[in-house]
């Protein structure tokens, strides 16, 4: 019994244990899969604001290239081309000292962002290519905002200012909002600096709001070792509960997509079968030990009948023994007919037998034979005379 519920526990148990290993592979795929196309939304949003802003630095440059900015012209051009990208926030033009001209919000408030990393880095280089800065917060808002930026020129080549786009991160709280993701899943998106952009659903907790660095050291170690993407296992400081994890690198830009699922959603299937089979397998050891116990008393009981059977027979052999027994004795008992001459005893059947033969049939006697001092005395005078007489007439002779 021991044997086969070992048994059938191993194949039960490597069963889940495979089962296990398959549920955390589907959630493997379930979290690159939305990983990815987190990703490509990223990427499709910055490589749309792109030619947004290149068409607006062709507009600017023209401008500049003909009669001057017109600021009312300009500003209705970015405004229609914001029209055309909902996701982007604003768009405004600033001259080589990093001076706000004007925008597609209208805002006259005078700023300035010569600060800026991608300000420096266009304004030091002749390469018109997009820049994406990290997370930064707006100069005249407060507001978290992701910065895309390109460098226009004037007619001599020489800088003649940027052209900005600004996503403000609410706009991917409200695209995150529509993903089923679980009840303790959760997708999110870190610029270069580990700082959080956007997460959904948010927590109360700091490592929670955005512009937070917090993340596990594990993380950390898997992007050192994977730049692109990789997907692990950790525990989140948040609730202190394990997660899988997929994090993708944005192809060209700064920012990471993080998605997660917890194996309190995806383990729910395999759980219900664990339960399943751990009824199952407490049923076949309830079976198992009521047929063991069975076949137990089975075979007591066969043993005891044997023994009993045997028991029986050896009673059956001894009482036949002991009746043969008292029959000997009660011959011993009765009145023995002896010859008064040779001794000898008659028997049942009237035939004349030796006295030893006759004890030594009828009881558990043994005889030795030996001599009698009397006797003794008696043969060996019988023994003198009969050698003296032999003497005599050998003499005579």
């Amino acid at each position: 019994m021991i044997l086969v519920n070992l048994f059938a526990y191993l194949m039960v148990g490597n069963s889940l244990y495979n089962s296990r290993k398959h549920y955390d592979r589907l959630a493997e795929v379930a979290t690159q899969n939305l990983a990815k196309s987190l990703e490509g939304n990223f990427s499709d949003i910055l490589d749309k604001m792109n030619i947004v802003l290149y068409s607006v630095g062709e507009e600017t440059e023209e401008q500049l290239a003909s009669h001057g900015i017109d600021k009312g012209a300009l500003s209705a051009y970015a405004k229609r081309q914001v029209q055309v990208l909902p996701e982007v926030d604003t768009i405004a033009i600033a001259d080589s000292a990093g001076n706000v001209l004007c925008g597609s919000d209208g805002i006259t408030t005078s700023v300035n962002i010569s600060d800026r990393d991608y300000f420096r880095k266009l304004s030091n280089g002749p390469d018109q290519q997009l820049v994406v800065s990290n997370l930064l917060k707006g100069k005249v808002t407060g507001n978290w905002r992701i910065i895309a930026a390109r460098r226009y020129n004037n007619r001599n080549g020489s800088f003649g200012g940027v052209v900005i786009g600004t996503i403000d991160v609410d706009y991917f709280d409200k695209l995150f909002s529509h993903l089923d993701i679980g009840k303790y899943g959760a997708v999110g998106v870190r610029d270069a600096d580990f700082r959080l952009v956007a997460l959904h659903p948010k927590g109360k907790e700091a490592a929670s709001q955005i512009g937070s660095n917090i993340i596990s050291q594990k993380t950390r170690e898997m992007i050192q070792a994977n730049p692109v993407t990789a997907t692990y296992k950790t525990v989140f400081a948040r609730d202190n509960k394990e997660r899988m994890v997929t994090f993708r690198k944005v192809a060209k830009y700064p920012y990471y997509i993080f998605a997660t699922i917890s194996p309190a959603d995806y383990l729910t299937s395999w759980h219900k079968e664990a339960g399943v089979g751990l009824v199952l397998l407490l049923l076949f050891t309830a079976m198992t030990a009521a047929s063991a116990r069975f076949l137990y008393k089975s075979k007591m009981n066969a043993l005891l009948h044997a023994e009993a059977k045997r028991y029986g027979d050896e009673m059956k052999q001894e009482n036949e023994e002991l009746n043969a027994a008292l029959v000997r004795i009660k011959r011993l008992e009765g009145i023995i007919s002896i010859c008064s001459y040779c001794k000898k005893i008659r028997t049942q059947e009237d035939s004349w037998e030796q006295l030893e033969k006759y004890f030594s049939e009828h009881s558990d006697a043994m005889f030795s034979h030996g001599i009698c001092p009397h006797c003794a005395d008696e043969q060996q005078r019988i023994f003198r005379k009969a050698a003296t007489s032999h003497k005599e007439g050998a003499n005579s002779t």
